[in-house]
C-alpha cells in the first residue's frame, strides 16, 4: 500500500531536519493530535502520521534516557576517582604518620632506656657518695679520737712534733673532702630530679605516642577498598609526602634533646663524681702513710731517747754505788781517827794540869800540838770529802728519781704512739677506683664493672 504524502511527512518527521542535527529535538510537548472526520474516524494519513509521531517520542525517549545514563556514569566514574583519590592520601597521610610516629617512639623507647639506664647507674654513684661520705666521717672521728688520745700524754711530752703537725694536716683534708662530697651529693641529687622529671616527660610523650600510633592504626584499618580498580593509588599522579606539623615536631625533638643533653650532663656529674672519689682517696692515702711514718719516727725517737736514758741511769746507778762505798770508806776513816784524836786531846789536857814549875813549852808539848793540829787537819780533809760525797750522791739520786720519771714517761708515752699508730683507720685503697665510678661507653647491654668496692686494707703493724 502506497503512502501518499510521504515528502510532507518526511519533511515533518522528527529527527530528519534541523530538529535531529544536535540529536536532540527541539520540542517535546508541542506534537498534534490528528484530525478526525464526521464519523469519528482518524483518517488513514493522519493515522500513520500519528504513529510515527509515537514512534518518534519513543525513539527520543531511549536516546535521552541513554545520554543520562551515560552522564550518570561519567559522573559517578568522577566521584569514584575522586572519592579514591581523597582515600589514597589519607591512607598516604596516615602511613606518613604512623611511620613517623614509629620513629618519634623508637627514638623515645631508647632515650627512655637511656635515660632509666642514667638513672640507676647516677643513683649508684649516690649511694657510694653516701657510703664515701660515711667513710670519711669515720676517719675523721678515728683521727679526732687520736688526737684527743694523744693529748693524755705526759705533761714533759706534750710536744708539737711532726705526728701532730699531720694529724691537724689530715683533719684539714678530711674537712675539705667531705665538703666537696657533700656538694657533689646536692648536685647528684639535683640531676636525679631532673632526670625523674625528664623520664616523666619521656613517659608521657611515649604513651601518647602509643595512644596516637594504636589509633591511627585503626584508622588505616577502617579504609574502603573499592572493587572497580585493584589499586587506586596506580591512577594517581606522584604526589609529595605529606608532613607533619612543625610545632609538633619540634616540640618532640626539644624534648628528646633537652634528655640526651641532662643525660650527658649526669655522665659529666658521674665522671666527677668518680674524680672526686680517685683524687680523694689518692690525698688519703699519702696523708695516712705520712701520718703512720711520723708516728713511727716518733716511736722511735722516743725509744732511742729511752735507751740512752736507760744508758745513763745504769751509769748513775755505778757512780751512786761508787759514791756509797768511798763514802763508807770515809766515815770507817773518820771513825778511825776519832780515837787517836780523842786521845791526844786528853795527853795534852793532861799535862795542862802539870805543876807551874813544870809547864814549860818543852818537844812534848810541841810533838801533841803538832799531832793534834794534823790530825784535826784531817778530819777537816775527811769531812770535807764526805759533804762532798754526800752531795754528789744526793745529786746523783736526784738525776736517777729524774730519769727513772723520764724513762716511765717514755714508757706510757711510747705505749699511747703505739696505740695511736694501731688507731689507724684501713689504708685507703687507689687502684680499681675508677672503674667501678667510670660512667660506661655504650648502654648497650648495660654491663656492669665487677670492681669491688670494699676498701679495707690490713692495719701495719710496728715491732720495737
Amino acid at each position: 500500500m502506497s503512502r501518499p504524502n510521504s515528502g510532507a511527512s518526511k519533511a515533518s518527521r522528527p529527527g530528519t531536519g534541523s530538529a535531529m542535527s544536535g540529536g536532540i529535538p527541539e520540542s517535546d510537548a508541542m506534537i498534534m493530535l490528528p484530525p478526525i472526520d464526521g464519523f469519528g474516524h482518524k483518517l488513514q494519513q493522519e493515522w500513520a502520521l500519528s504513529t510515527g509521531h509515537l514512534l518518534m517520542r519513543s525513539g527520543h525517549a531511549a536516546k535521552l534516557a541513554n545520554f543520562q545514563q551515560l552522564q550518570n556514569r561519567k559522573e559517578m566514574s568522577n566521584n569514584i576517582r575522586i572519592t579514591m583519590q581523597a582515600e589514597a592520601k589519607t591512607v598516604r597521610a596516615l602511613r606518613n604518620k604512623l611511620h613517623q610516629l614509629k620513629n618519634f617512639k623508637a627514638i623515645l623507647e631508647n632515650t627512655l632506656d637511656k635515660t632509666e639506664f642514667d638513672i640507676s647507674k647516677l643513683q649508684e654513684c649516690k649511694e657510694r657518695l653516701q657510703m664515701e661520705r660515711e667513710r670519711v666521717n669515720h676517719n675523721l672521728e678515728i683521727n679526732m679520737d687520736r688526737r684527743q688520745h694523744r693529748a693524755q700524754r705526759p705533761q714533759a711530752e706534750l710536744v708539737h712534733d711532726g705526728a701532730f703537725k699531720q694529724l691537724d694536716n689530715e683533719t684539714t683534708l678530711l674537712q675539705d673532702i667531705l665538703s666537696k662530697i657533700d656538694l657533689c651529693l646536692e648536685e647528684v641529687e639535683d640531676m636525679l630530679d631532673h632526670l625523674n622529671k625528664v623520664k616523666w616527660m619521656l613517659t608521657s610523650d611515649l604513651a601518647d605516642k602509643s595512644a596516637a600510633i594504636d589509633l591511627d592504626t585503626k584508622c588505616v584499618d577502617l579504609g574502603y577498598t573499592w572493587p572497580e580498580c585493584e589499586n587506586p593509588e596506580d591512577s594517581l599522579p606522584p604526589q609529595k609526602l605529606f608532613h607533619v606539623p612543625t610545632t609538633w615536631k619540634v616540640q618532640t625533638m626539644q624534648g628528646i634533646e633537652l634528655a640526651l643533653q641532662q643525660l650527658q650532663e649526669a655522665n659529666d656529674l658521674r665522671l666527677k663524681a668518680a674524680k672526686i672519689a680517685h683524687n680523694a682517696k689518692l690525698a688519703e692515702k699519702i696523708q695516712y702513710d705520712t701520718v703512720q711514718k711520723a708516728l713511727e719516727k716518733r716511736c722511735q725517737s722516743i725509744n732511742r731517747m729511752k735507751r740512752e736514758m736507760m744508758g745513763k741511769l745504769n751509769l748513775v746507778n755505778h757512780e751512786i754505788a761508787d759514791l756509797t762505798r768511798t763514802k763508807h770508806r770515809l766515815e770507817e776513816s773518820h771513825g778511825l781517827k776519832n780515837p787517836a784524836l780523842k786521845i791526844t786531846w786528853e795527853r795534852y789536857q793532861t799535862r795542862c794540869q802539870r805543876p807551874d814549875r813544870e809547864l814549860v813549852h818543852d818537844e812534848v808539848e810541841h810533838a801533841l800540838k803538832e799531832q793534834y793540829e794534823l790530825l784535826m787537819q784531817n778530819h777537816a780533809v775527811m769531812f770535807k770529802q764526805l759533804e762532798h760525797v754526800n752531795k754528789s750522791l744526793d745529786d746523783l739520786h736526784r738525776c736517777k728519781a729524774e730519769l727513772d720519771m723520764s724513762i716511765a714517761d717514755k714508757n706510757e708515752t711510747l705505749e699511747m704512739e703505739r696505740q695511736c699508730y694501731a688507731m689507724a683507720p684501713p689504708r685507703p685503697r687507689t687502684r680499681g677506683v675508677l672503674l667501678g665510678w667510670h660512667p660506661v661507653a655504650e648502654y648497650q647491654g648495660h654491663r656492669e664493672s665487677t670492681v669491688s668496692w670494699d676498701t679495707a686494707a690490713s692495719t701495719k703493724t710496728m715491732s720495737y
